[in-house]
Parts: structure tokens; C-alpha cells; sequence
């Protein structure tokens, strides 16, 4: 039953992967991979030993004055957020286009208003703190409309207009309002990069709708939506993290009031290695027969090591591949699951403690639980069955990637 439904997966990703736009996106996916890995470690580095909440920071009490304002890191690293979705969508534009037009169009204009537009979009979904929330399914959405509504005018027109003549002009400038105004009266629920009063709610204090969002995450990632940082990042200002906080104080091996909440299931367990518990990804990975797909697991290993997996999502890639998404859903239950049954039998206390910033969700468990080393062992399983559930799914793609080596 399981090889009848992997081989209809491996098939219909492989028609998918076929489809010229499909193609023409992955391809400038990883053009600007260079750019992702810069991003990437910028990031990890930031977190790591910069900003004054950093992880290195506060083992060994040290500050580096530059950084003083997490604006500043943030900032930069918002710069390169929207570049990396801009570039994206202009290579894109490039391609799709075209494929689509005849050899003595040039396609500048579609280009330099798409590329634009991100930045229309990226400044108006930064929040008040500063932190980006940019949906790269949707810059990809509104970019393909403007593609098709710029073949429509060339088709109207029958290939006469000249490419920065008055029609062209008017149009870009009919195109880029439109946009604009549609940004902006975006609400704020899709911009904003945090949900804490929602996932504080009683209905996240129970496994099934834990389950729910382990489910939910890999999908919304996939389709290049932003995921909520209260899942991530490992915020602790959640209710249910006070609530059981508060027990624990009052009598250390109390009983917790909420065991089951997102930090102690999600953020702890399936959320290893980011989106998905792509930790076990980025193993197989490193050890895969091509080189150029073990250049990206060593890429990508340390940054999943510390649970960003945005040189996967961009380097396989991850966003919009049937392929992939299955396993992500399936590592990423089985990590709710694990947890949440661990915590039910009491063979591990839920997570209850603060870490600080960048500490791996690898090693939560063993830092913020009552019960340190159990709460490893139940992370090195969840690591240990995401690569049993990768492996079927990426051996085929990795034959393809060493023959193409």
C-alpha cells in the first residue's frame, strides 16, 4: 500500500517538476541560493553571538555594543529577506516570459515592475518590532497575474507596442497602483508575524489540535506562506508556558495544568531543524552520491542544526513540491506525536523553562525540562524517525540528482 502511494507521489511530482513555469521557478530558486546561504548564516550568526539576546552572549556574559538595538541585525537581515523574494520573482518574470513571447521582446519592464512590487509588498507587511512578514506564495501569485495580464496586452496588441513605448508605460503604472492599493488594504491577521493570543488559547492545550498545526505547518510553508515566529522561535510569553512556569515555582514537581501546549510539543519536538523536522533531511543529504547535492546538505546542516531550513526550501527545493511535502507532514506529526505521547506517560516533563535566543529545538528538551536526558532521548528519536520517513521519499530525486551530477 505505502510503495503504490510513493511511486503515485514520485509520479506526480516528476509531471510537476515538468511544467515549464515549475521549471523556470525552481531554476531561480537556486540562482539565488548564493544569496539564501548569506542570509542564512547572517542569521545564525546574529543569533548565535550578536544580538544581546544571543545564545553565546548569555553563556559568557559578553555584549557587543554595535548591536546593542536587535533593529539594526534585524534590519539587514529584513534587507535580505526581500531581496532573496525579489530576485525570485524578477528571474521568474525573466523566464516565464520568455518562453512566452518571440526572440525580439525585451521583457526589462514586466521585470523591473515585479522586482519592485516585492518591495511595495515587504514595506508594507513590516511590523511595528520590525520583523518581516513577507508570504512568497503570494509575491509569486500577484507576479504571475502581472505576467499574464502583460501577455494579454502583447496578444491585444498583436506583438506592435514598442517595449518602453506609452502603452507599456501606462500600463506599468495601471499595474503597480493596483498592486499597491491591494497591499495596503491587506489585513492585519496576514501581515502580522506573531499569534500569541491565539495560540494561547485553551483549544492549543491539547494534543489534536497540536497535531492540527504539525499538519497544517509543512503545507503553509510549502505554499510559501510565513509561519508564525510563536512557533519557530520558541517565544515563551504563551499562557500556557506562564501557566505551567507558575506551578513549577510554587512546588517543583507539581502537576503541570497544560503538559500539552505548542512549546512543549511543537517548538520542542516537531519543529526540529525547522518547518517539517527537516533535520533528518539535511543528513541524508551529506551523504548523497552527487556532489553538488552533498555541497547543499553541508550547507544546510548547521543552519538545521538550528532549526532553519530555508537552503532545503530553496536548494531542493522544498516550496511547491508534492515530493517533499508528504514527508515534511509525516516528520513533522510523528515529532507531535512522540512528544506528546512521551508527556502522557510521564516518561518526560513538558518543557517549562526560558532558553536563550538560537538555542537549538534539538537540545530544548534537555535544557528547559525537568527531565533532561529523557527529553534527549525523545529528540534523538524524533531526528532518527524523520530520516526514516525522508528516505523513501528522497532516494528517487537523489538517483536523479547524481545522474544530472
Amino acid at each position: 500500500m505505502f510503495a503504490k502511494i510513493l511511486v503515485k507521489v514520485q509520479k506526480w511530482d516528476r509531471a510537476w517538476v515538468n511544467l515549464l513555469p515549475v521549471k523556470n521557478l525552481f531554476s531561480s530558486f537556486k540562482l539565488v541560493l548564493p544569496l539564501v546561504i548569506i542570509d542564512v548564516y547572517w542569521r545564525l550568526i546574529t543569533r548565535l553571538f550578536l544580538d544581546p539576546g544571543a545564545l553565546f552572549a548569555a553563556i559568557f556574559h559578553y555584549k557587543v555594543h554595535v548591536f546593542n538595538s536587535p533593529q539594526f541585525s534585524q534590519g539587514i537581515t529584513n534587507i535580505l529577506d526581500y531581496l532573496i523574494v525579489a530576485f525570485v520573482v524578477a528571474l521568474w518574470t525573466k523566464k516565464y516570459l520568455t518562453a512566452h513571447l518571440s526572440a525580439n521582446r525585451d521583457t526589462i519592464l514586466p521585470v523591473t515592475v515585479n522586482f519592485g512590487l516585492v518591495l511595495v509588498q515587504t514595506f508594507s507587511t513590516v511590523s511595528s518590532q520590525g520583523q518581516l512578514t513577507i508570504h512568497l506564495g503570494l509575491s509569486l501569485l500577484v507576479a504571475y497575474l502581472i505576467n499574464l495580464s502583460y501577455l494579454g496586452l502583447t496578444k491585444i496588441s498583436k506583438n506592435r507596442l514598442q517595449d518602453m513605448g506609452f502603452a507599456y508605460l501606462v500600463w506599468a503604472a495601471i499595474i503597480s497602483v493596483a498592486v499597491t492599493v491591494f497591499y495596503s488594504f491587506l489585513p492585519n491577521l496576514v501581515t502580522q508575524g506573531t499569534y500569541t493570543t491565539f495560540f494561547s488559547s485553551d483549544f492549543f492545550a491539547h494534543f489534536y489540535s497540536l497535531a492540527l498545526v504539525a499538519v497544517l505547518a509543512p503545507i503553509l510553508m510549502v505554499l510559501g506562506i510565513s509561519i508564525p515566529l510563536d512557533l519557530t522561535t520558541g517565544v515563551t510569553d504563551l499562557a500556557q508556558f506562564n501557566t505551567n512556569l507558575n506551578a513549577v515555582y510554587q512546588s517543583v514537581m507539581a502537576t503541570l495544568p497544560q503538559p500539552q501546549n505548542p512549546y512543549s510539543v511543537l517548538t520542542a519536538a516537531a519543529l526540529i531543524g525547522g518547518v517539517g523536522a527537516t533535520l533528518g533531511l539535511a543528513l541524508l543529504l551529506i551523504f548523497a552520491k552527487a556532489k553538488k547535492t552533498r555541497r547543499l546538505g553541508l550547507w544546510a546542516l548547521l543552519p538545521a542544526l538550528f532549526d532553519s531550513n530555508r537552503i532545503l526550501a530553496y536548494g531542493l527545493p522544498l516550496f511547491f513540491r508534492p515530493l517533499t511535502l508528504v514527508p515534511m507532514i509525516l516528520s513533522s506529526l510523528w515529532g507531535a506525536t512522540a512528544a506528546g505521547l512521551a508527556i502522557k506517560l510521564n516518561f518526560i516533563r513538558p518543557v517549562v523553562f526560558s532558553t536563550p535566543n538560537g538555542t537549538p529545538h534539538l537540545l530544548l528538551g534537555f535544557l528547559a525540562s525537568q527531565t533532561p536526558w529523557r527529553s534527549l532521548i525523545v529528540s534523538l528519536l524524533v531526528v532518527a524517525g524523520s530520516i526514516a520517513i525522508y528516505w523513501p521519499f528522497v532516494k528517487d530525486m537523489l538517483v536523479e540528482e547524481e545522474e544530472n551530477d
